[in-house]
């Protein structure tokens, strides 16, 4: 299932980016098809992949394991209404089918942190605060037609809570052992980093979703908080990885790139460059990194979790020229903050190169 939501993410991503180049709709339809209909549903599948291994307990249960599909689900539903293909009552059916599935996603993290053997790794609770957000976020959209007074700053919150909080929280927190598993080196103090840097981040993200619906002022003290903690995770990468950061080839320098996209959707944030939305910065200079590096670490394993020794070679044919596609990821993280509109064109040449190199390692190793 991971592979084949990879793949729609992929494609999602892709027509979130190129289709208003296309066709002419709200911006809130794209960023939907985008994080609604692709990330939404991936993140919430790899979690369930990831917390059973950091609470060391069984994995997810044959009925949950089905969740990442209403989340699916309630994903098409708010694109079909943005688009006009049902009536607007269906975006608050969309809402409260994943604000049910993010409730049960809290109460079964919660639950495995209960029954693993020890204390589970902190990580989890990096996961645990994102799903926080999102049913926050969605709560928030839900209030949107009781409250029609309240309408920007409310859809203003639902947005900026879920990219700054349930997507960056999920994003640094896999960073944080995903870069040392890619470099194959480890970092001793990514624990100690995820378990006291999580109070800072989530902080942030709650006073860059409160700054940007109401009070501006707290867009300032969440960019710090962030920067605090994304500037800690680089000054460790730095010292252990500058070489593999710095490399041709690789999916080390495409997670730099997205870790560097994200400081530039902050910085966006604080000078108006991202104006436009999700769409100007945090979708192809963030987003599109990440899910391309991740891809290119975890693919491998998941699409053949027993057959370790054809992981490395995976990860080899996925990451081939990593360093290139990093560097047209950070043209479109910084071309719109020095003034230029066309941030898009670098980061959808690099998801699509790295696309259809996906597919052809995919062909070949099914």
């Amino acid at each position: 299932m991971l592979i084949a939501l990879v793949v729609a993410t992929l494609i999602a991503l892709l027509a979130g980016q190129a289709l208003p180049r296309v066709f002419a709709a709200a911006p809130a339809l794209w960023a939907h098809v985008a994080l609604a209909l692709g990330v939404m549903t991936l993140i919430t599948a790899a979690m369930q992949h990831f917390v059973p291994v950091l609470c060391r307990t069984r994995g997810v249960g044959r009925w949950l394991a089905r969740l990442p599909w209403l989340m699916l689900a309630a994903g098409a539903l708010a694109v079909s209404a943005f688009a006009g293909l049902a009536d607007f009552v269906w975006i608050t059916a969309a809402a409260l089918l994943a604000l049910a599935g993010a409730v049960l996603m809290l109460a079964w993290m919660l639950w495995q942190a209960r029954i693993t053997l020890g204390r589970p790794h902190p990580g989890l609770y990096w996961y645990v605060a994102a799903m926080a957000c999102l049913g926050l976020a969605l709560v928030a959209a839900l209030m949107i037609p009781l409250f029609p007074a309240w309408h920007a700053a409310l859809r203003s919150f639902h947005l900026h809570l879920n990219l700054y909080g349930f997507v960056a929280l999920t994003a640094v927190g896999t960073l944080q052992v995903l870069m040392p598993t890619a470099a194959g080196q480890a970092d001793p103090q990514a624990g100690v980093r995820l378990r006291t840097d999580l109070k800072w981040a989530a902080a942030g993200s709650l006073a860059i979703a409160l700054g940007q619906a109401a009070w501006p002022a707290l867009t300032w003290l969440g960019a710090l908080l962030w920067g605090w903690v994304l500037g800690r995770m680089l000054r460790a990468w730095w010292r252990l990885h500058r070489r593999s950061l710095l490399a041709w080839h690789g999916a080390e320098p495409v997670l730099l790139a997205a870790t560097l996209g994200l400081i530039a959707a902050i910085l966006g944030l604080l000078s108006g460059a991202d104006a436009a939305g999700p769409l100007t910065l945090f979708l192809p200079a963030f987003l599109m990194p990440l899910v391309t590096g991740a891809a290119g670490v975890l693919a491998p394993v998941w699409l053949n979790p027993a057959q370790a020794a054809t992981h490395a070679q995976g990860r080899r044919q996925l990451n081939r020229w990593g360093g290139v596609r990093a560097l047209l990821f950070l043209a479109a993280a910084a071309l719109p903050l020095l003034g230029f509109k066309c941030s898009g064109m670098p980061a959808l040449t690099a998801l699509f190169w790295f696309g259809i190199g996906f597919g052809f390692w995919l062909y070949r190793a099914k």
